[in-house]
């Protein structure tokens, strides 16, 4: 059968439900990844890794005794000793990266209730969140809810590197803090959404243009929302233009003049609407996903008319 990756992501002892494991799709990190977490699994339960390189086969070996293989295959045996090994009580894991040659491949596994396809691709908003509550789980941590939504936004969409974070994160001392997620998910340069938030002085047209060219999913909106909200609380939370100063990441030296200049621009009013705009356009996401282009361009606009 077709299984989420993610299910076997955040639960370790799901694996031990299926006798053998196809593993597939465009992201190869992904698939690596995955291949060594089941395979970790199968040893921690007791099981044996053997390697199948191209002209190997999984035939009856006089001293198993009684070991249980988890046999990692280099090229595709065949079906019949794919069953063959299953018959013996052991496992089977092939990876490959997702072709035309190897569909017949994944329909013999995903017809299967005993076997299992897995297709690793980029993550999207959803799946990222799969994960993220399992690693919340797992480790018994508490995100307040602005705080998990900014944090989940943040999150790379390469499996690989979404790991690498959240293994960052667990050495955060204050995982509620925005700046300290900022910097532990190493937002150390200036990409395309977070200098977009340093254009808002462009005409609207030019602002109107720019998102009908790059905002053209979920994640496109969460990757951009992301900067407006981190730079958004820092001007909210700063008591002062001194302490505000002192916030802002050595990264944007070179924005720094136009951070202290909005901030000596923004009264008490204008910092409540833009707050409100915030987290009001957060929770309208959230309830309507589908909707995100037009929320974000409603947000951007009415952002700059704000500032302005």
């Amino acid at each position: 059968m077709k299984v989420n990756p993610e299910n076997f992501v955040i639960d370790e002892g799901l694996c031990l439900n299926y006798k053998s494991f196809f593993i597939s799709g465009n992201d190869e990190a992904y698939i690596f990844a995955l291949m060594n977490l089941l395979v970790k699994n199968f040893l921690n339960n007791g099981f044996v890794k053997k390697t199948l390189a191209d002209g190997d086969n999984a035939g009856p070996d006089l001293f198993k005794l009684k070991s249980k293989y988890v046999y990692v295959c280099e090229k595709y045996l065949d079906n019949s000793s794919v069953e063959e090994i299953e018959k013996n009580k052991d496992i089977l894991i092939f990876s490959e990266k997702s072709s035309a040659k190897n569909k017949s491949i994944k329909k013999f596994f995903s017809k299967s209730k005993e076997r299992v396809l897995l297709e690793c691709y980029e993550l999207d908003q959803v799946r990222k969140k799969i994960i993220l509550d399992g690693f919340v789980k797992r480790h018994g941590l508490f995100f307040e809810k602005n705080i998990y939504w900014f944090l989940l936004g943040l999150l790379d969409n390469s499996y690989a590197i979404l790991e690498k974070e959240l293994e960052k994160i667990l050495l955060l001392e204050n995982k509620n803090n925005t700046i300290e997620l900022a910097s532990a998910l190493n937002m150390d340069r200036l990409t395309d959404a977070n200098k977009f938030f340093f254009k808002l002085h462009l005409s609207k047209g030019d602002v109107t243009s720019f998102l009908n060219s790059s905002i053209n999913s979920l994640s496109d909106f969460y990757s951009y929302f992301s900067y407006f909200k981190i730079y958004s609380l820092l001007l909210f939370e700063s008591r002062n233009k001194s302490e505000f100063e002192n916030k802002i990441p050595k990264y944007l030296f070179r924005e720094k003049q136009s951070l202290l200049s909005l901030f000596d621009s923004l009264n008490e009013n204008k910092k409540n609407l833009l707050s409100s705009l915030v987290f009001k356009t957060e929770r309208l996401v959230r309830k309507n996903p589908s909707l995100f282009k037009p929320l974000f361009f409603r947000f951007v606009l009415n952002y700059k008319k704000i500032i302005s």
